[in-house]
């Protein structure tokens, strides 16, 4: 009986035997995918209702840490020299002293406030002064006794940190507490906002499409919600109290209302919250409905195109596919003289054009695939010529600022006239080369603008730029930035004395620039690391400068770039090497600025 079978189907056509063929194919498939399916459904279940659980824990864990670290930073400014000055000896400090003792403990306050994301404002009460520095305000603010009294009160800053005012959240540190202090009036009161929307958004982040999520204080009354629309309220509460007798950490299903949801708690004996995670249970299960409806739909479908598509697959695709096959082997074995017919306009006539098309232009395409590689190494120049750190330009305004408030007319013109010339150079339109001579003048421009600020720490000693190298056309942009990270890095702890010195030579084939400084703070180890970072194109580092140079330099002449070593008084020397290019040498390059 098998046998006839078989014989059967041996004599049946071609089109028969390949539509049989596909539906033997997708038989065991077909099967398999359900199975598939079936275990996925389970296993995106358990991890749906895993997340939550994790999810929970993850944000809780965030929120401790950011929390506790903002706590044991406002801890260390209770020792703070400027605010015990303020706050036990104000009366004896002139107004200066007073204003820049301030300003340093604002400029503390801006450092706390900002060094997490869920501190909104960080705030210094002083009441011997009458005043409130405020990382958030631009001067210094009258003293609130209410809310120096508000956040007066003794708490334990780890077990239940909160203070509520006005429906604001603070954690504070009255200074001496009135707990040990027999309930005497602080003399100074530092305290952190805790932002209530920061909270809210990370908490949108943690919260599934259709589910809430809710931050809820259990001695400080404070209820912070994420979620895709309003949160009821006494959904929440009531969850509360279902949580109470549970597991913590553990998933539970909870009927509220003839509605089921899927619960997950947190609690933060730390911060003395606790943090709710629930979504109705139908939004977990309605995806994996979603993908079993559709997974019917594509197993019908399949059945459906194999029929379809089965007699004209082999007419339409088969026979012009296999043809253009042999024809792409004969252009891998080299004969480009080939020329293939397609008697259709439909998608393979257009194909078979363009294959003949492709042949003819074979030769073009090669050279256009130089053309972009040289391109993107242009492009990568540009980027990396754009890269001017601009730093100093905002402590140069602030300078400016400082000689306006002292009206020191003088120096404003001075100042003024340099730091135009400076965006001048860097800002116009012109050649990516320049002479040498403008490039150092740049430098020379920079160094001046930094010596209203360093002039009693620092100097710049330029060597004359030698006649025959005036001319000579180099990457624009590169000596400044060496000059730049002498500064921030060579010279930064010099007190006095700091020297940097810009000297020129030529050797065969190229010109050198040297800059070197007696920073007093390089070794052979930090020198070796330094060496190293400027071979590493993907890693970024403190002296992004140096990189940024030898890179230009490198994309740029194919060689060169910077070469340092020990300078004088373990300083650094930068030594770079500018190759001369073909042409460069009786062909002066005229900067038209």
């Amino acid at each position: 009986m098998l046998l006839n079978i078989l014989k059967r189907i041996a004599s049946l056509s071609i089109l028969p035997k390949l539509v049989l063929t596909f539906l033997v194919t997708l038989t065991p498939l077909y099967i398999i995918s359900w199975k598939m399916n079936e275990t996925g459904s389970s296993h995106v279940q358990k991890e749906i209702t895993d997340s939550l659980v994790s999810r929970t824990s993850l944000y809780m864990n965030m929120l401790e840490f950011d929390i506790d670290s903002a706590i044991r930073q406002l801890q260390e400014y209770v020792n703070d020299d400027d605010l015990l000055k303020l706050s036990s000896s104000s009366e004896v400090m002139s107004e200066i002293e007073k204003m820049q003792a301030q300003l340093r403990l604002k400029s503390r306050l801006d450092a706390l406030q900002k060094s997490s994301k869920f501190v909104n404002n960080a705030i210094a009460f002083i009441p011997a002064m009458n005043r409130t520095v405020s990382a958030n305000a631009n001067v210094i603010g009258n003293f609130d006794e209410a809310q120096f009294v508000a956040l007066s009160k003794s708490t334990n800053r780890f077990e239940s940190p909160f203070l509520l005012w006005k429906d604001r959240i603070f954690i504070s540190i009255p200074y001496p507490d009135p707990a040990i202090s027999s309930r005497r009036s602080p003399v100074f009161l530092l305290a952190i906002e805790i932002s209530r929307p920061e909270l809210s958004k990370v908490l949108q982040e943690f919260t599934n499409e259709g589910g809430h999520t809710a931050l809820v204080g259990n001695k400080q009354p404070f209820l912070i919600t994420g979620g895709s629309d309003a949160v009821d309220e006494e959904l929440i509460h009531d969850f509360q109290h279902e949580e109470a007798a549970t597991e913590e950490g553990k998933l539970q299903s909870v009927e509220w209302k003839d509605e089921s949801y899927l619960v997950v708690s947190n609690h933060s004996s730390r911060l003395d919250m606790t943090l709710l995670m629930y979504v109705p249970a139908n939004k977990v299960n309605a995806s994996l409905q979603v993908y079993r409806f559709w997974f019917y739909v594509l197993s019908a479908m399949s059945v459906f195109l194999v029929l379809l598509f089965s007699y004209s697959i082999y007419l339409i695709i088969h026979q012009p596919l296999k043809r253009l096959v042999r024809s792409f082997r004969r252009i891998e074995q080299g004969q480009f003289n080939l020329e293939v017919h397609y008697p259709l306009q439909d998608e393979f006539g257009y194909l078979y054009g363009q294959f003949n098309g492709m042949v003819k232009q074979l030769d073009v395409l090669v050279h256009e695939v130089y053309e972009q590689r040289y391109l993107a190494r242009l492009a990568e120049l540009r980027h990396l010529q754009s890269q001017i750190n601009p730093h100093f330009l905002y402590n140069s305004y602030f300078i400016l600022y400082r000689m306006a408030q002292q009206r020191d007319h003088d120096n404003v013109i001075y100042f003024t006239k340099h730091l135009g010339e400076y965006f001048q150079y860097i800002t116009r339109d012109g050649s990516d080369e320049v002479p040498l001579a403008s490039e150092i003048h740049h430098a020379r421009t920079y160094a001046e603008i930094q010596s209203i600020r360093f002039s009693e720490r620092i100097m710049v000693e330029f060597e004359e730029v030698p006649e025959e190298l005036r001319a000579f056309p180099v990457p624009r942009l590169i000596v400044q930035p060496i000059i730049e990270n002498a500064y921030n890095h060579g010279l930064e702890h010099k007190r006095r004395n700091g020297l940097i010195t810009v000297g020129f030579s030529t050797k065969p084939g190229a010109i050198e620039i040297s800059i070197t400084d007696n920073g007093e703070n390089m070794d052979e180890e930090k020198l070796r690391e330094l060496q190293l970072s400027l071979l590493d194109k993907a890693q970024p580092t403190e002296h992004t400068g140096l990189l940024n140079v030898h890179r230009r330099i490198i994309i740029k002449y194919g060689g060169g770039g910077l070469t340092l070593s020990l300078g004088e008084e373990r300083g650094l020397k930068v030594t770079m090497t500018i190759p001369r290019e073909a042409g460069t040498k009786d062909e002066p390059l005229i900067d038209c600025g």
